[in-house]
């Protein structure tokens, strides 16, 4: 009597587990593949190799963002420097003509001088033409 109800006992756990690996078959799969692979090419994989190289990476990646963003913030703060020199220039040439710099001329070289797309050759042309005399722009 014990062998029979010990088979109905294992009868039924086996349609059980036939009955969960057909519902997650994906997990299943998904972990004999490596043992599979592992016994096939009877190689261990080397996880620590492959995490170092992803790290070196992340950090070579942070390091550009980060050169990016100081190279950045170094010609925003040119430009603002080369823009602020100009002004000053100008005024001074300005004041030396005994010219007075008004707001218009003043909002019209600001104009100029904030226009990114021109070169800076263009800008000092612009210049030249629009106070009559040289402005070099550095």
């Amino acid at each position: 009597m014990l062998s029979v109800a010990t088979w109905i006992a294992v009868k039924a756990w086996s349609k059980k587990t036939w009955a969960w690996c057909k519902k997650y078959w994906q997990i299943f799969l998904g972990a004999a593949i490596p043992i599979f692979l592992m016994i096939i090419f009877r190689k261990r994989g080397d996880i620590s190799k492959i995490l170092k190289r992803v790290d070196e990476d992340y950090k070579k990646e942070i390091e550009a963002i980060q050169s990016a963003h100081d190279k950045e913030i170094s010609d925003r703060e040119a430009a603002t420097d080369r823009y602020i020199s100009t002004i000053e220039e100008i005024e001074k040439r300005y004041e030396s003509d005994k010219r007075d710099l008004d707001n218009k001329k003043k909002r019209e070289l600001e104009k100029i001088l904030k226009d990114k797309s021109a070169s800076p050759e263009e800008i000092t042309r612009r210049l030249s033409e629009a106070t009559g005399f040289s402005v070099i722009v550095k």
